[in-house]
């Protein structure tokens, strides 16, 4: 498990890129640099064993627009007793996991408590990484990191000394730390951008944070990768690449122990990794809590005695023997079964078999998401972060172009009643400007009934804070972007169940648009625009299994109003909650004004909360409303009907200037997923002619997997016209 979660973590390959000669900044880089180098040479042998209460959180997601999914989740703590050269002892003090199928504890996974810190290995990486099996030359193995402290590497980076922080020890005594920010001379991923924290006299690591200062990408840095592409992952659909890991922040931690030696204290890695159209935030945490240290210097008599795996039948003989374990009495247990060691020495672990009680220990930490004792605050992870966003950009060390069409990418194919099937291609370079390093994106489509070419063109300049994308286009669009009909999901209800639920016009002109960056969910946007605005007419009536009827049609498309719009829109949609079993909520703000052919303003507001009602019980709701001012052509007006608004009613069932809607929903939740009971209500017409009495109203069943990831809903229309409509699509609250 340490070497999957350091080969994720350190974004592996086998090429090696050379870089332009290594400057130091200051004379004050130059010596803390090699104070910290020295210091990471010599071998930390002082410490002899040490015991710690180590406590670990993961957190995995599917990021969606509406909301992450909880994928996995899990808080383990366990003491550990390290002893440099003998075996170390695991004494497993709780263990707690959640899936998508629930909680799980009929087996636990050793290695997952086979994190120890040892103080010969290197320092940055935690223990997740031996500076004499991990770290070494290119080639060596798949594991390899140009590591700044390394003296074969410096010449990779550029040095330089930043703020201080000042450290107070229990004694009143204080210690000063110098900040070393590490910038590599081109971007690779192989090597870091961060900020070391360097204790000046001793050369010490005391704090670190840092990044890869490129995005991995496992098709271009793995060697054996790339001829597999060609051969047996040929057939993996576009929509499943690239495999990408892009990790925002890695951060490290110590304490000084007893005045005399630094001691792990908190870990945190944050990042996203994607696979084509999934991108799959992950978040681990690490905290020790030193019992105690025993060093050269300090040295008691006598030797921990080696200790057999034992199992319990009870609890109360689990807290005997741990009690007795505590205060060093003679143990009465025998050998029981001994587990695998690990990479750096035989571990033996102790562990009730009663695993009940490892849920329900009092020493797990709160899941990830909530601020504990011992882990970083928000506070210092906010601080870390600035420390690395504020960086300098690192230079290239060439442009990168790509092209890809077809099947290649998700969104280069696509199928609606206007265009039929519409295939693209993409070409995007990565050129470095007076502005920092840029993202050009050129991207062309052409529909098999729509003979009429769709360009666009983006200029991306991102960060770790935000994202500005500058676009010019020609192309179709849809009057409801936030839908997605444009998308794969819509795409293949069209093309094979003849069921497009978009509106689409056209558009040309230009916009700016300012989100945060691609590796967080974007919970706002703000976007400036001029564009032209005209009809697209509805070319296709054929659906794969709709051909053989005669009477069957594509619905009609809106007829949008032609003419230029000048405009600007800020969406705001943050979502608070993360544990599905816990209560949820969120909201959509949109507010848009636009001149040109016709004058108009609008705003709407969209809550949504879920809660628990009991153990497998979950209900949620959802209401909004909103209205526009002016004279808004058809493609601003406000429309209901289809899975977002109206589960029942086809789309764009009813229209106006103004719209109300609500939807109440009781789920029983199972291991695969939840059945619910729902009703939808929705109303749209005439600001001025408001009678929320007079809306649509549905009633129906549903089935959702992975938290509303997936959702099959079957609602039949009470309000003419009565129709029952299946409806398949993602993304849903529940």
């Amino acid at each position: 498990m340490r070497r999957a979660v350091a080969l994720t973590l350190l974004a592996l390959g086998v090429t090696s890129a050379g870089g332009a000669a290594q400057t130091y900044v200051d004379e004050s880089a130059e010596s803390l640099h090699r104070a910290a180098m020295a210091e990471h040479e010599r071998l930390d042998r002082s410490v002899e064993s040490y015991t710690a209460v180590v406590r670990q959180r993961t957190g995995v997601a599917l990021r969606m627009p509406l909301k992450d999914r909880l994928l996995y989740r899990s808080e383990g703590s366990h003491r550990l007793w390290w002893n440099r050269d003998g075996e170390n002892l695991v004494q497993v003090l709780g263990f707690r996991e959640q899936t998508p199928a629930g909680v799980n504890r009929e087996d636990i996974d050793f290695d997952r408590f086979d994190v120890a810190f040892d103080p010969m290995d290197d320092r940055l990486f935690f223990g997740f990484a031996s500076r004499d099996e991990d770290l070494g030359e290119p080639g060596d193995d798949e594991f390899w990191f140009e590591h700044p402290l390394y003296p074969e590497y410096v010449d990779h980076y550029r040095f330089s000394t930043g703020d201080t922080i000042t450290l107070s020890l229990p004694d009143g005594r204080r210690v000063v730390a110098v900040e070393l920010k590490v910038v590599p001379t081109e971007a690779d991923v192989h090597r870091m951008t961060g900020a070391l924290w360097i204790e000046p006299e001793s050369g010490a690591l005391v704090r670190a944070v840092y990044r890869l200062s490129d995005t991995f990408d496992a098709f271009r840095d793995i060697p054996d990768l790339q001829e597999e592409e060609d051969d047996d992952l040929r057939f993996i659909p576009g929509m499943l690449k690239p495999w990408t890991a892009d990790i925002s922040m890695i951060s490290v931690d110590y304490a000084l122990w007893d005045f005399e030696v630094w001691m792990p204290r908190s870990m945190r890695i944050d990042g996203v990794v994607a696979a084509g159209i999934l991108k799959v935030p992950l978040t681990v945490d690490f905290s020790y809590e030193m019992e105690s240290v025993t060093t050269v210097a300090n040295r008691e008599r006598g030797e921990s005695e080696e200790l057999p795996v034992v199992h319990f039948r009870t609890r109360s003989e689990a807290m005997a023997y741990l009690n007795e374990l505590a205060f060093g009495e003679e143990v009465p247990y025998r050998v029981g079964r001994r587990s695998r060691g690990s990479d750096d020495g035989p571990t033996r672990y102790i562990m009730p078999e009663d695993l009940d009680f490892l849920g329900e220990s009092p020493q797990l930490p709160p899941p990830i998401w909530e601020s504990a004792p011992g882990f970083s605050s928000e506070a210092e992870l906010r601080t870390m972060f600035d420390a690395v966003a504020d960086l300098p950009d690192v230079p290239l060390p060439q442009v990168p172009a790509t092209l890809r069409w077809g099947l290649q990418r998700p969104d280069l194919l696509r199928y609606n009643r206007v265009e039929a099937l519409s295939v693209g291609a993409r070409g995007q370079i990565r050129p470095r400007t007076f502005l920092g390093p840029l993202s050009v994106t050129a991207t062309a489509r052409l529909g098999v009934a729509d003979l009429e070419p769709n360009g666009r063109l983006d200029l991306t300049r991102e960060t770790l804070r935000r994202r500005f994308m500058l676009s010019g286009y020609s192309e179709l669009a849809s009057i409801d972007e936030e839908a997605r009909h444009l998308g794969i999901g819509n795409s293949i209800m069209a093309a094979f169940f003849g069921r497009d639920d978009g509106d689409y016009y056209r558009r040309s002109g230009a916009s700016l648009e300012w989100t945060p960056p691609s590796a967080l969910r974007r919970t706002f946007r703000v976007r400036g625009y001029s564009e032209y605005h005209r009809p697209a007419a509805l070319e296709t009536q054929f659906a794969l299994f709709r051909f053989w009827n005669d009477t069957w049609a594509y619905r009609p498309n809106l007829v949008a109003e032609e003419g230029w719009e000048h405009g600007v829109a800020i969406d705001v949609n943050p979502w608070w909650g993360t544990d599905p079993r816990l209560v949820q909520g969120g909201i959509d703000i949109l507010a848009q004004a636009g001149t040109g052919a016709a004058d108009y303003a609008r705003a709407s507001l969209v809550g949504r909360l879920v809660f628990p009602m009991g153990s497998d019980l979950r209900f949620a709701v959802e209401a909004g409303g909103g209205a526009a001012l002016g004279a808004p052509t058809p493609q601003r007006l406000w429309h209901v009907g289809g899975t977002r608004t109206l589960r029942g009613y086809p789309p764009r069932v009813a229209s106006g200037d103004a719209f109300g809607r609500a939807r109440a929903e009781l789920a029983r939740t199972f291991s695969f997923g939840s059945l619910s009971l729902f009703s939808d209500y929705a109303w749209a017409g005439s600001r001025d002619e408001l009678d929320l009495s007079n809306g649509l109203h549905s009633v129906g069943i549903g089935v959702s997997l992975l938290d509303g990831l997936i959702r099959l809903d079957g609602a039949h229309g009470l309000v003419r016209p009565r129709d029952f409509r299946l409806e398949f699509y993602l993304d849903a609250i529940l």
